[in-house]
């Protein structure tokens, strides 16, 4: 730009840098106005780097301290980002996350909660243990067919929200669709026990044991509301008795 002022920002800037600018300019603009209406962003990290995209989110929570601001995005990782942002901001700014999903002939769809992916272990059992007591109908009616589908879904979400659960407790360190390795929280992993591992590999193990098609002939009885409960429960306890013990691990 300065080598050659009569060039137009356009050609000069590669997408990604142009939308920098643009954000820039438009939160310097907004910093000056004295306004506190809300700010809503549709995709505002399109096309940037993870550096940029880092700092975009912390610039959007500090925003958030005094104003509304909401974030419209299909970008999971960006979410993540934001996530990450609240939680080391002082104070955390209040956040809810909601999702947006399509139907065969229906759009905008809205949930009070995040996507699956994004969701944490004990809202997971907390919504599992509602779907087990809503639909527990079907075991109290002999309805095979529409509990077996009941059971393959529990398990279903059971296993992948063991997987979550696995995330979260190594997540003081290293987290999916992050670049840092937090070493200070190396310290957090001490508190992991082999007979939390063992829990873990035996809860996994009976989640997938469920989903596993069994020979017609054993004619294997499918498990009780009960049964279910106490898997979800194992669960939630595990991830809580971590998430407290690790809680309490500090460096001397």
């Amino acid at each position: 730009l300065t080598r050659n002022p009569s060039a137009s920002v356009g050609q000069v800037l590669s997408e990604g840098e142009h939308r920098c600018v643009a954000l820039a300019a438009f939160m310097a603009e907004l910093a000056t106005s004295g306004s506190k209406s809300s700010i809503v962003f549709d995709d505002p990290v399109s096309s940037l780097d993870h550096r940029h995209r880092a700092a975009v989110a912390k610039r959007l929570v500090a925003d958030a301290g005094h104003r509304q601001v909401i974030v419209f995005t299909h970008d999971l990782a960006f979410l993540f980002e934001l996530d990450r942002a609240a939680d080391e901001a002082h104070p955390r700014p209040s956040v809810a996350i909601s999702s947006i999903t399509r139907g065969a002939d229906k759009a905008g769809i809205c949930r009070g909660e995040p996507p699956f992916k994004a969701r944490r272990v004990t809202d997971i059992t907390t919504s599992l243990g509602r779907q087990r007591a809503g639909e527990r109908y079907h075991f109290e009616q002999g309805n095979e067919d529409e509990w077996r589908k009941t059971v393959k879904s529990i398990a279903s979400t059971l296993r992948d929200t063991w997987e979550i659960a696995v995330e979260e407790v190594v997540g003081h360190v290293i987290q999916r669709l992050s670049n840092d390795v937090k070493t200070a929280g190396l310290v957090k992993l001490t508190a992991i026990t082999v007979d939390d591992c063992q829990q873990m590999r035996n809860g996994f193990g009976r989640c997938s044991e469920l989903l596993h098609s069994a020979a017609a002939a054993l004619n294997r009885p499918l498990p009780t509301p009960e049964a279910l409960t106490a898997e979800i429960d194992a669960l939630a306890v595990w991830a809580d008795s971590l998430r407290r013990r690790q809680g309490a691990v500090k460096l001397p």
